[in-house]
């Protein structure tokens, strides 16, 4: 009789192979899994599973997390909803190489306005680590004591983490140690030599691949063949290579006439990386190559999505040379919360005190225009999608969720102006004027089932694009944002709508898109599937009872449904409740 430490008993295992689903158990020793199937034997924990299926951990493919976990450790958004492990160090930001500024981490950037004010942006885009350090200790009271990867492994591993960690190392960070401020400009050979020398470093350490943030300062400025030369790096290590590729453009100046970058070029920039450096490429947050005004109907942004798919993998030669992932867009809220109308004119609310000042100053036409002007002069930047300088559809594209006004509420501020022949601008501060609570949320409607290519094709799969928190965290600070559904729900929604719900997906298909496939493309040997010898991360949910509580106004409640949690063999999510373990590792290139 095998001994186990967990025995469950009579679920619905879904191996992550090409095993069908089948009834079986599962016994569990250390951090690995010791057996499958029909077995018997003694445990010092039985579950009995009937009802349940188990599935391996779900892997976020694109998650910013590494920047708030040592606030969050108990990583309650994440594994509440079953995943086990995330991708972090996303868009060219990872939390190491440290050099003497850096840029300011995201829950202290939330006291910025206190402690060095502004306006529209802080005064500078990075600051002073000793200075940094300084408002660390004074408001968290600890400080940021690592220099290097290996540095800030040892610092999760001191604070207990309870998912697993897997690290990319960020170009713009590499970029930043060696550039320091003088980084608007091309690197010079030299300087691209000591980025290949700590890329090296983080990759020795245990990182597994490298990403880089090409809208974003400082890798805005890297010149193409600055960022082949890092890349080239990962090839001795197997690494891959996760691009936020030049999909905008640097998103600062951004005036009324802004021409915004040609997609399909960013995004075949990135496959000539591939090619030169023979490095395998995976795509961040995957979006079409052609921007097409007006909205499409579904048929033509159906062959726009085709397109940009077919053009990118012309050349792939094998499974997984370039892959990506996309964030699911599966509710108006999914992505990020405003939360209210006016949380897009930060500056204003920031320079007069809050929502009820900016709403009373609105009705004041000078400052309105001053307002617009700011805007349409590119001092103030709002993104793309939704921004009157850059998207000539920029109004269909921000919705009222709840607000005073009467008749507004579920309708976008194009259907409004619309409905009251008015213009789009004036209609949405007159809303804000009248309601300065009023609620919102940005961004396209729930695509068609063209965005659903991004999954159904082969190399396409989840990737959330989100931190962890728990589920009391907002923004003092404008915006006064908020994590979004898909940071408390997006893989209980995704089983629910493609699975339980629809008929996209198997539930055998949606675990490869869940968790197999990212695990595969980033190297997680033992992760993404269940099989004896693999390690312990397991997910016990009652898919028929699976219910998302979020909804658009508060994003921030756990989903019903996902019973238990196993990371690295140990119970992180027990009958629905964290158990407060912290069994998460750091997952190093081996």
């Amino acid at each position: 009789m095998v001994e186990f430490d967990v025995l469950i008993k009579n679920a619905t295992i879904i191996e992550g192979t090409d095993e069908k689903a089948y009834k079986g158990s599962i016994g569990v020793k250390g951090d690995k899994v010791e057996a499958l199937g029909d077995i018997k034997g003694d445990a010092k924990k039985t579950i009995n599973a009937k009802g349940l299926t188990a599935t391996p951990g779900f892997i976020d493919a694109h998650s910013h997390a590494d920047w708030t976990l040592l606030w969050f450790p108990r990583a309650e958004s994440y594994v509440m909803q079953g995943v086990t492990t995330f991708v972090g160090g996303q868009c060219g930001g990872s939390p190491a190489p440290l050099g003497e500024h850096i840029r300011v981490p995201r829950l202290l950037s939330d006291h910025l306005p206190e402690l060095d004010p502004y306006k529209f942006y802080p005064k500078q885009p990075y600051y002073p680590l000793e200075q940094v350090n300084e408002w660390m200790k004074e408001i968290f009271g600890w400080t940021l004591t690592w220099e290097d990867m290996e540095g800030y492994f040892k610092k999760v591993d001191e604070v207990g983490i309870s998912m697993n960690y897997a690290p990319l190392v960020g170009h713009g960070s590499v970029r930043t140690k060696v550039m320091g401020l003088d980084y608007k400009r091309h690197s010079t050979e030299e300087e691209q030599a000591e980025m290949r020398e700590h890329i090296h470093e983080a990759m020795k350490q245990g990182c597994i691949g490298m990403s880089a943030g090409l809208d974003y300062d400082p890798d805005v400025f890297a010149a193409h063949e600055e960022i082949i030369d890092g890349v080239s790096v990962l090839k001795e290590y197997n690494g891959v290579y996760c691009p936020h590729w030049r999909r905008t453009g640097r998103r600062r100046g951004i005036a009324a006439g802004h021409v915004p970058n040609e997609k399909i070029t960013a995004l075949m920039e990135c496959v000539d990386v591939h090619n030169k450096t023979g490095v395998r490429l995976h795509y961040a947050h995957m979006s079409t190559g052609w921007q097409i005004y007006p909205t499409p109907p579904d048929e033509l942004e159906a062959a726009n999505v085709k397109a940009t798919l077919d053009m990118i993998t012309k050349d792939s030669n094998e499974e997984l040379d370039i892959t990506w992932d996309a964030i699911p867009r599966m509710t108006r809220s999914g992505f990020a919360v405003m939360p209210y109308l006016a949380s897009l004119y930060s500056p204003w609310l920031r320079e007069l005190g809050g929502l009820e000042e900016f709403a009373k100053w609105l009705k004041v036409k000078d400052f309105r225009e001053e307002v617009k002007d700011a805007i349409q002069r590119g001092k103030w930047f709002i993104r793309v999608a939704y921004n009157p300088n850059t998207n000539p559809r920029w109004a269909e594209n921000i919705h009222v969720l709840k607000s005073k006004v009467p008749g507004v509420d579920g309708k976008s501020i194009a259907q409004i102006a619309k409905e009251r022949g008015a213009d789009e601008w004036d209609t949405w501060l007159d809303i804000i004027a009248e309601d300065p609570h009023a609620r919102g949320a940005t961004g396209q409607l729930v695509p068609g089932a063209c965005y659903l290519q991004y999954y159904t094709n082969p190399k396409g799969m989840v990737g959330l694009d989100t931190s962890v928190y728990d589920d009391k965290y907002q923004a003092k600070s404008p915006p006064y944002s908020f994590p979004g559904i898909n940071t408390f729900s997006a893989y209980p929604l995704f089983f629910i709508k493609y699975v339980r719900d629809g008929s996209l997906f198997t539930v055998e298909e949606a675990v490869q898109k869940t968790a197999t496939l990212p695990a595969r493309v980033h190297n997680l040997e033992g992760r993404g599937v269940l099989k004896e010898g693999g390690y312990a991360d397991i997910v016990l949910m009652n898919l028929p009872k699976l219910k998302v509580l979020s909804d658009e106004i508060e994003t921030r409640r756990h989903p019903k449904g996902i019973e238990y949690v196993f990371v690295n063999g140990k119970v992180v999510v027990e009958k629905g409740t964290h158990t407060d373990a912290r069994a998460g590792r750091v997952l190093k290139w081996a």
